[in-house]
């Protein structure tokens, strides 16, 4: 059967019929656009009504099948990605007439669309943006994935400003540099895999864009400059320029280590430069830009060496085009997911961020005994920790990241797997660093009170507390703990809510008390001198914590911080010690 592209018009509706085939159930309404990969159809479920964009991939794609069987393995991945910055994946359906990928269509723009129609976001959007684009990264490189060929095309901007990564694998191996030139790494050229340094490198460039309202190279020779131009980074404000210099590298190993790492130097930079309000700023500005893309006309396509297509997209599950069922309850779970998915990027104190889907307020059970006097701002803590801790038995394992920092106590950061077992101490595997001779990041596994070390190819094991890695494990465990966050919500003597986020003070005193992290509280209080501890705790709609940050001492001045995040919580392996 012969590619073609026809439009019909029956009865008033008007759909089209691409390639010359269409997936079975599903009724198509408009073209969306498309490019190198194929061409992408707005599309209507003939079973449960739900919206769908469908890519039907481009012939020579669909006849290679060293592409498909590589792109089988991703997409298997991805349908078990449930991330709110990541384009859900539905469906893979391959047939003797082509392959189609079925996936989530997301109302907004493509985040080409608002480059061109309004030019430089400006640096706290941009910043909304990396950090979107890197959370997203960050949830699919935890599994094994890559995208292989960022490009402003495939990041969706949604009516919330989140940013949502589309069209990942899409690129057969070799041809990534040639999918988006302006963001392709030096190495891409060089027929090298594309890697997480690779995705590092593309979502910088991005990033440049953004400020700038042009990507960092241009013109003829794109392979030469990438290998061997200077990086422009004073073309971007002072405070960013060392960003741009890490993600840009032209090594691949002198790039951030992970974009979980890359984040955390992004939080620093922000903060530093732009206040703790950052991030909500950034949010509302990315959402005004993109509004206002919207109402204006489509730009022009871009040329085909630039991009893959203007279309606000990305790739779908499961081969066969056989799991219908399977296809409509992972409809239902995409709608749960994204009512609990939350921020795209890493709150940074108290403030409200626009448009985050939010857990209901849990409401204490009725009784005929005095209640008891609620905190300033009106939150009762009880019912909300028990929600949390119900929820977190349900799903006790997490990917993790802590930081704690400040004028005059033990910096310490940790990043990995978190694992949860009712009365007991919370397990980590994870890489860990600290201070001093615990400077160097190593890899690390704390159970119960005894911290695992690799060193060479043997593990040492040693108490935690004390000094040196002990010490900053021990951080680790306290600070990094849901029992950290669940005792500074009971112990609050001020509470409010503002969405998806808690915002409170909790009297230090009271916390050196507590059981498990009483000694972090006690540190924190003799360094700093403060009376009350502010916190912030963000939840997801299922009250399973998503991001916290902690302060001891005034904003500005002599204080210490805690930041963590949580994201993919599910049902992970045991930790256990190593042998």
């Amino acid at each position: 059967m012969g590619r073609y592209s026809t439009k019909y018009d029956i009865g008033g509706m008007a759909f089209t019929v691409v390639n010359g085939w269409t997936v079975p159930g599903f009724t198509h309404e408009r073209e969306l656009g498309g490019g190198a990969s194929g061409r992408v159809v707005l599309a209507v479920d003939d079973m449960t009504g739900t919206r769908v964009a469908i890519k039907y991939l481009d012939t020579a794609l669909g006849a290679d099948e060293a592409f498909l069987a590589r792109y089988r393995v991703a997409a298997r991945g991805l349908s078990q990605l449930e991330d709110p910055n990541v384009v859900d994946l539905y469906d893979f359906v391959e047939n003797a007439d082509g392959a189609a990928i079925v996936m989530q269509h997301v109302e907004g723009v493509s985040l080409r669309r608002m480059l061109a129609a309004q030019g430089p976001s400006g640096p706290l959007a941009a910043l909304s943006m990396l950090g979107g684009t890197l959370l997203g990264l960050a949830a699919a490189h935890e599994h094994d994935l890559v995208h292989g060929s960022m490009r402003p095309a495939n990041i969706l901007v949604d009516a919330e400003g989140n940013a949502r990564l589309a069209d990942f694998a899409t690129a057969p191996p070799g041809t990534e540099a040639q999918h988006g030139p302006p963001y392709a790494a030096p190495e891409l050229w060089d027929g090298a895999p594309a890697t997480v340094a690779a995705d590092l490198y593309a979502a910088t460039a991005i990033f440049y864009e953004c400020l700038t309202g042009r990507p960092p190279y241009a013109g003829r020779n794109m392979a030469r400059q990438h290998r061997e131009a200077p990086i422009p980074a004073e073309e971007v404000p002072g405070p960013l320029r060392d960003l741009i210099h890490q993600g840009l590298a032209k090594e691949p190993e002198k790039r951030p280590k992970s974009a979980a790492d890359f984040l955390g130097a992004l939080e620093d930079a922000a903060v530093s430069a732009y206040g703790p309000s950052w991030e909500a700023q950034g949010r509302g500005r990315v959402t005004e830009l993109a509004a206002q893309a919207a109402q204006r006309p489509e730009p022009p396509k871009a040329k085909p060496s630039r991009s893959s297509g203007r279309t606000p997209v990305v790739a779908g599950p499961k081969s066969g085009g056989r799991s219908r069922t399977r296809w409509v309850v992972a409809a239902v779970a995409v709608v749960l997911v994204a009512a609990g998915a939350g921020a795209a990027v890493l709150l940074k104190d108290g403030t409200s961020l626009g448009g985050d889907k939010q857990p209901p307020e849990p409401t204490p059970a009725q009784s005929s005994s005095p209640q008891p006097t609620l905190p300033v701002g009106g939150v009762d803590p009880a019912p909300l920790v028990a929600r949390i801790d119900q929820a977190v038995a349900r799903t006790p394992g997490a990917a993790f990241s802590y930081r704690q920092a400040g004028c005059c106590g033990f910096p310490v950061t940790g990043q990995g797997t978190i694992g949860l077992v009712q009365g007991a101490a919370p397990s980590y595997t994870l890489t860990l660093a600290g201070t001093g001779a615990a400077r160097k990041p190593v890899r690390a596994v704390i159970v119960q009170d005894r911290l695992y070390v690799r060193a060479g190819k043997k593990w040492r094991q040693s108490p935690l507390g004390g000094r040196g890695y002990p010490a900053a494990g021990d951080q680790v465990r306290q600070g990094g703990s849901v029992a950290n966050l669940t005792t500074l919500l009971r112990s609050a003597t001020k509470l409010s809510r503002s969405g998806a986020v808690y915002e409170g003070e909790a009297p230090a005193a009271k916390l050196a008390q507590a059981p498990g992290v009483g000694p972090l509280y006690a540190q924190m209080a003799q360094a700093t001198g403060a009376q009350q501890i502010a916190f912030a705790v963000k939840l997801d709609a299922g009250y399973r914590p998503v991001k916290f940050w902690v302060r001891a001492g005034p904003e500005k001045g002599r204080n210490q911080m805690q930041r963590g995040s949580y994201s993919g919580w599910g049902r992970k392996a045991p930790i256990k010690a190593p042998r």
